[in-house]
């Protein structure tokens, strides 16, 4: 159905693709795969019509084809859900599902109309939530739903789902995944790209490894397995990939004494002790993000308390928090995390700065250096804006400017979101050492083998209360997932 060949793509002197041969056949999922920076986004975009190559060329149906704009693919039947959200906040959440379709200016535009035709895509992915609703209203879960619903809505024969489940659920994965297989049974074709091994396992047909803009192998449908995988990404063995290292737990840093959240309705107390992980874990909506920023100080407790080493931290001061030695990976790297037009060394330093002055560009420049090479982030330089990383470098630079500060307590929602893994390995490797100097990690995270592989503990929400905890060695992913859908906990244990 479509071909991609000898593909180059550079940015400056950096060669993002370098001779990329890519085919698709009809009804066919295939599983772009490889670190952050490899080139996967890139070659998806040059598809997509979203950027030019600059050299090679794509045929579609056998026949070769120029896309000079996004337009132009999806009149061809290719479209991209793209990793970073593309959506109107400020439009309903039907006119986003029917975006590409709406009215051109001058011609008469029917809002009930609209509504009703983006009804059955928001069904068939899942979003329950009134049409004629702002998008704005949604959480980040339906929001990336919402791309999906507006991707079927284009009638495509080539999907690309770049990235498109990190902000799912795995109930919501489950239901994009069979959207999917029905998808290739009536012919249409996908391009997956995925950093969770397992879903590329669980879905594809085959998988394509690209290193360093290069295609270096794949595997077919007999072999996807994510151990050969991941040494074909990586170019190495990985150990085990958790590493959880044994740490001796000792006083208590961060206590939430009865604290009530946003929307919650009941309070929670929990301590996270020196050289202890603490899950938060639960559905998408369960309050899991609204109690870590509430800890953070960005949102403010209806009731209740934070302290941390025996100091009070006061409510809805996020300068109290860090003052304190709270340090937040937000959700949202785009929204919460960065200054996307800002170079890589101003995003790692701002951590630092006490006042608008900042610390002075010597030290900026050895704390965004000690970043770099910390976290093998990949980038042109210190001073390339961090809109030029990829998802997962950019997700590096926020961790970097967090550690940056060298927290007592650290506070990690979705942090491997968008990160290959062997980018995981050494961010894991980074969390045991910061464990083993003392500090404290409360974390937040839809990978359940992350959340059993890394905590000692396990605290699990259903609708904003807390539904029972759990330790390492009681937790499964089963009982976890029986209690985020509020199960009894008596029975979990």
């Amino acid at each position: 159905m479509l071909e991609a060949r000898s593909i180059v793509k550079r940015y400056g002197v950096v060669t993002a693709l370098a001779g990329v041969d890519l085919t698709i056949g009809p009804g066919e999922i295939v599983a772009l795969a490889g670190e952050n920076g490899s080139g996967k986004s890139t070659l998806a975009k040059v598809v997509a019509g979203a950027i030019d190559a600059d050299e090679g060329g794509l045929e579609l149906d056998g026949a070769p084809c120029a896309f000079t704009r996004p337009r132009d693919a999806i009149d061809a039947g290719i479209v991209l859900v793209a990793q970073e959200p593309t959506a109107a906040p400020r439009l309903s959440i039907a006119e986003n599902v029917m975006l590409m379709r709406l009215p051109s200016a001058g011609r008469r535009f029917d809002r009930r109309a609209v509504v009703r035709a983006a009804r059955p895509y928001l069904e068939e992915v899942g979003v329950d939530r009134d049409p004629s609703a702002p998008l704005e209203t949604l959480g980040p879960g339906d929001r990336a739903l919402v791309e999906v619903a507006r991707a079927l809505a284009a009638s495509p024969r080539l999907l690309i789902l770049d990235e498109a489940t990190s902000r799912l659920g795995e109930a919501d994965v489950e239901r994009v995944f069979a959207v999917v297989r029905r998808l290739r049974d009536t012919g249409t074709s996908t391009i997956l790209i995925t950093h969770r091994l397992r879903e590329i396992c669980d879905l594809a047909d085959r998988a394509v490894v690209l290193r360093d803009g290069r295609v270096v192998g794949g595997l077919g449908r007999a072999e996807l397995d994510e151990h050969p995988l991941a040494t074909m990404m990586v170019g190495r063995e990985l150990s085990e990939l958790y590493g959880k290292r044994s740490i001796v737990v000792g006083r208590p840093l961060l206590r939430l004494e009865e604290v009530v959240a946003e929307g919650a309705v009941e309070p929670v107390t929990l301590d996270v002790h020196e050289g202890e992980v603490v899950a938060i874990a639960g559905l998408v909506g369960s309050g899991r993000t609204e109690l870590l920023e509430t800890v953070a100080g960005v949102r403010r407790a209806r009731g209740g308390a934070v302290s941390v080493s025996g100091r009070p931290v006061r409510a809805g001061s996020p300068r109290d928090a860090i003052e304190a030695g709270i340090a937040l990976v937000p959700e949202d790297r785009h929204r919460q995390g960065l200054v996307l037009d800002a170079s890589v060394r101003t995003n790692v330093a701002m951590g630092q700065w006490r006042s608008l002055s900042g610390p002075g560009r010597r030290r900026e420049t050895a704390a965004a250096a000690e970043a770099v090479e910390r976290l093998r982030i990949k980038t042109a330089g210190l001073d390339a804006p961090v809109r030029s990383l990829s998802g997962g470098n950019q997700q590096k630079v926020v961790i970097g400017r967090c550690l940056a500060r060298t927290p007592v307590v650290l506070l990690l929602d979705e942090p491997t979101r968008g990160v290959d893994v062997g980018a995981k390995a050494e961010i894991f490797d980074q969390v045991g050492a910061l464990l083993a100097r003392g500090i404290g990690i409360l974390l937040v995270s839809s990978d359940l083998l992350e959340v059993l592989g890394l905590c000692d503990r396990i605290v699990v929400l259903h609708e904003r209360r807390v539904a029972g905890e759990l330790t390492r060695a009681e937790a499964t992913e089963q009982r976890i997932a029986y209690l985020a859908a509020g199960g009894d906990a008596r029975r979990a244990a």
